[in-house]
């Protein structure tokens, strides 16, 4: 039957139902017409419907036809694959990968937890810095704080270290302590004139070496009233000073001495501060511990021969 084709006629029904002589007019016959532009209605809805079904179906076998051909493709190659001669040789190429991809994730796994550990030394290392930070601040404080005060450790040994620089030289010392970018403590002692200014006196040898001495007697006499150690070793205490300011030096020790401060010094007999006949000598018998010469064993620090 051809599309759009209907079989039934009202012309040619009226034109039969005249001949045989029965009535076939008026809602009869509308109501056939109505009937056959109704079935002509549903019959070009269906065919659209029909229409876009098709197109459907030719798309999906387009996408099905393309993945058979990739899949003809791959089964082709894989055919080729097994049917190769060298498929051992490929076989054993596969293994040798699979054995290094094996090795490269043992490797990884070895490396994640040594990346654990330093991650966690990571994290360590800054909660260690906040607390450098902190403990700097504090230390400042500190410092502020001890030089401010004038009864602290601090100001007594400022205070010891200028009176004995005054003393033995007849100079002002000054004693600062100051923080560096690391958070240490850095001490500076440097010789000023009666109005607090720097003078290049502390920059030679001698004038330092009186100051690490002052130094280190000030801090003893600060911790007399503690339990710290009560002596103190110099070597060449004398050295490239002159007779008055060795005999200034000699009167400081000796006081500090009877403060229960034990100096332990060591010098040449050239050193030692000139003094007439009359006068007595400079260490009596009993502060020498021991003299040094080349004379014989005895003179030697350990009483052992020569060789």
């Amino acid at each position: 039957m051809q599309e759009g084709q209907i079989l039934f006629c009202p012309d040619e029904a009226q034109v039969l139902f005249d001949e045989v002589g029965v009535l076939f007019q008026g809602q009869i016959k509308k109501d056939f017409e109505h009937l056959i532009a109704f079935n002509r209605a549903i019959t070009a809805e269906r065919h659209d419907y029909l229409q876009e079904e098709l197109a459907e179906i030719e798309g999906a076998l387009k996408e099905i036809n393309a993945e058979l051909d990739d899949l003809g493709k791959r089964r082709a190659e894989g055919l080729a694959f097994l049917t190769n001669r060298g498929v051992f040789t490929k076989y054993q190429t596969l293994c040798n990968e699979i054995i290094a991809l094996r090795g490269e994730v043992a490797f990884l796994e070895y490396q994640r937890e040594p990346l654990r550990k330093l991650q966690a030394l990571d994290q360590y290392i800054g909660t260690l810095k906040h607390e450098c930070i902190d403990l700097e601040e504090r230390i400042n404080t500190d410092v502020r704080q001890q030089c401010s005060e004038k009864e602290s450790l601090f100001a007594s040994i400022c205070r010891y270290f200028k009176e004995m620089i005054r003393e033995v030289i007849d100079c002002y010392g000054s004693l600062r302590v100051t923080t560096n970018k690391h958070g240490h403590l850095e001490f500076h002692a440097e010789i000023t004139d009666a109005a607090g200014k720097l003078t290049s006196a502390d920059l030679g040898n001698t004038y330092r070496r009186l100051m690490c001495i002052a130094f280190d007697l000030a801090v003893l006499r600060a911790y007399l009233n503690d339990p710290f150690p009560r002596f103190v070793y110099h070597d060449g205490v004398f050295e490239s000073l002159d007779d008055r300011k060795k005999e200034n030096l000699l009167r400081v020790i000796r006081q500090y001495a009877s403060f229960g401060i034990q100096s332990v010094i060591t010098l040449i007999d050239s050193d030692l501060p000139e003094r007439s006949v009359n006068d007595l000598p400079v260490f009596s018998p009993d502060e020498i511990v021991l003299t040094l010469h080349d004379e014989g064993e005895l003179g030697r620090l350990f009483k052992m021969q020569s060789w």
